[in-house]
């Protein structure tokens, strides 16, 4: 008994020793949350000059700029080995492990409470959209803001004169918020309220993301809980979002994973119910539906295939009806797809559109309509690839199953499980249309990416790609805010955009460049080796050879 004492003593002060590191990533980048953002923007300083960004609170200074970039280059940095220590960790009870990541995940989200949403202004339309609800009595999809442009809060907002693009479910959520500010605390009169009430909404959706992650993973893979967890809540993209930014993508997010909970679970009928929830937030929800039909399909056949689906939209079309029939009904969604539909920003399709113009002389309207079209036809086709493969995939996987189950066990069938290509589909489409198809880029659109990658925490893509593609996403908002307007300096639309689209992808490309040589680093050395020993004899027969015509 003594001795089963002390194994488990020391097996403990063995995880103790093992989480320091941890916890020290924690605090370091708690401190750089609070020091190097929130110390630096703080949010009532920021909100005395309505609509500035980070670099119009400083001075547009470049200097800060680059400093900032570094801030996030060191979140992510940290955040990259705080995903590898935690997958050596080999503890029979995570829930220490767990409780110490969620513990951190608060304190970071804490120390951004007060930071200033230089990294985007959408949070001051939410806070005058549910307002619009709740005080007004107006819809945000049908009625645009303008008409409202005496009321508190105005000047702040940058969609003045377009509907909300965001579907009812959001709409109820955001006008849930803003009763609450103005009844529950009786805090109408103060725009902070308001603004801490969102992120909080945000940090809460969050924690639901984070709790159906855990829940997804431990039916496959128990061990990866914890990293999984890391993987979602540490990461900085998440952080900023949520506690600075409370973008409404994770509202969607928490119907996406539901959806992939209940797939896994072969509850298809609520799985599709709930992926239908998800698209009445953002519709781009539904770029996932057919890896689920397939998904499905191979799973059920055709006829029960058919019969799920029919029952999903029985009751789908209903609710979809009863959600907007408050806010003004379907006929809300022909002015949001228009007005959404015209505008292009931050992505490749962007860039495009300018130098048309720019360089070509083409017309505004015949450069939008060739780049979004282009666009699109390109994102179909490689979807369509991504969805023959997923098919082939599934299949072989589905063989290799059989195989093993009527054989000795299979070691590739036992690394590679079925869910883990349901995760990898997810992220495929979803990948593809934020490179290609997707006419608008922002960061945060990435969590889309980021909550299936978090399925995988192991994979190189969760550990090392996602986390560099998240670097160049920051770093493209930092030169939509820095670049602009530099004194002795000026850029055009044009040369922000080509920057931009530069700045998303170059830790991409560098770690996949840096990845490629490691990965042959054994061939060049030995192709290396072998020159030199050729050489080596080339230049002793040489040699050789003058001592022969020397003695001749």
């Amino acid at each position: 008994m003594h001795s089963a004492r002390s194994v488990i003593r020391r097996t403990n002060g063995a995880t103790r020793f093992r989480l320091l590191p941890l916890i020290g990533i924690g605090v370091a980048s708690t401190l750089l949350y609070a020091l190097g953002i929130t110390a630096r923007y703080p949010l009532a300083i920021g909100l005395r000059s309505a609509r500035a960004g980070w670099s119009t609170l400083v001075g547009r200074s470049l200097a800060v700029g680059l400093g900032f970039a570094g801030v996030y280059a060191l979140l992510i940095v940290g955040y990259i080995v705080a995903l590898r220590l935690i997958l050596h960790f080999r503890d029979r009870n995570p829930g220490r492990t767990i409780a110490m990541l969620i513990v951190g995940w608060l304190l970071s989200s804490a120390a951004l409470l007060g930071a200033y949403p230089g990294e985007s202004l959408d949070i001051f339309d939410y806070v005058f959209r549910g307002r619009m609800i709740v005080e007004y009595g107006a819809s945000p999809l049908a009625v645009a803001p303008f008409v409202f442009e005496k009321k508190p809060f105005y000047e702040y907002i940058t969609w003045r004169g377009q509907v909300d693009t965001y579907g009812p479910l959001w709409e109820y959520a955001s006008g849930a918020v803003a009763w609450a500010v103005h009844t529950l605390f009786g805090r109408a009169d103060s725009l902070i309220a308001y603004i801490v009430g969102y992120r909080l909404l945000a940090i809460v959706l969050t924690g639901l993301c984070a709790l159906l992650i855990a829940l997804i993973v431990r039916r496959s893979a128990p061990r990866l809980v914890p990293a999984a967890l890391i993987a979602w809540l540490w990461n900085p993209l998440i952080l900023i979002t949520s506690a600075i930014g409370a973008h409404n993508d994770l509202l969607m997010l928490v119907a996406i994973l539901a959806a992939l909970l209940l797939f896994q679970r072969q509850h298809w009928v609520w799985g599709l119910l709930a992926l239908a929830l998800a698209a009445h937030v953002k519709l781009t929800a539904l770029l996932i539906l057919p890896i689920l039909g397939l998904w499905m399909l191979r799973r059920c056949g055709w006829m029960r295939t058919v019969r799920n689906s029919a029952l999903a939209l029985v009751v789908a079309i209903p609710l979809s009806w009863l959600l907007y029939a408050p806010f003004g009904g379907w006929a809300t969604l022909r002015r949001m797809l228009q007005e959404r539909a015209r505008l292009l920003i931050n992505s490749p399709a962007d860039l495009v559109y300018r130098l048309l113009q720019e360089r070509l002389g083409w017309s505004e309207m015949a450069a939008w309509g060739t780049t979004t079209q282009v666009a699109t036809l390109a994102f179909l086709a490689i979807a369509a690839g991504i969805l023959a493969w997923f098919w082939w995939a599934d299949r072989q996987a589905q063989l290799v199953a059989d195989t093993s189950l009527d054989g000795e066990p299979n070691g590739e069938s036992v690394r590679q499980s079925p869910d883990a290509l349901l995760w990898r589909g997810a992220i495929a489409v979803t990948l593809a249309y934020l490179l290609i198809g997707s006419f608008w880029f922002q960061h945060w659109y990435l969590l889309w990416v980021l909550a299936p990658a978090v399925l995988l925490p192991d994979s190189r893509w969760t550990l090392t790609l996602l986390p560099a593609y998240c670097l160049g996403a920051f770093w493209s908002n930092l030169t939509n805010s820095f670049a602009r307007n530099q004194p002795g300096y000026f850029l055009n639309d044009t040369q922000v955009a080509a920057i931009n689209s530069l700045a998303q992808v170059v830790p991409l490309l560098c770690v996949l460049l840096v990845m490629r040589i490691w990965q042959d680093a054994p061939r060049l050395l030995a192709a290396i080796r072998r020159i030199r020993a050729v050489s080596r004899s080339t230049g002793v027969g040489v040699a050789a050879a003058h001592e022969m015509d020397h003695r001749s």
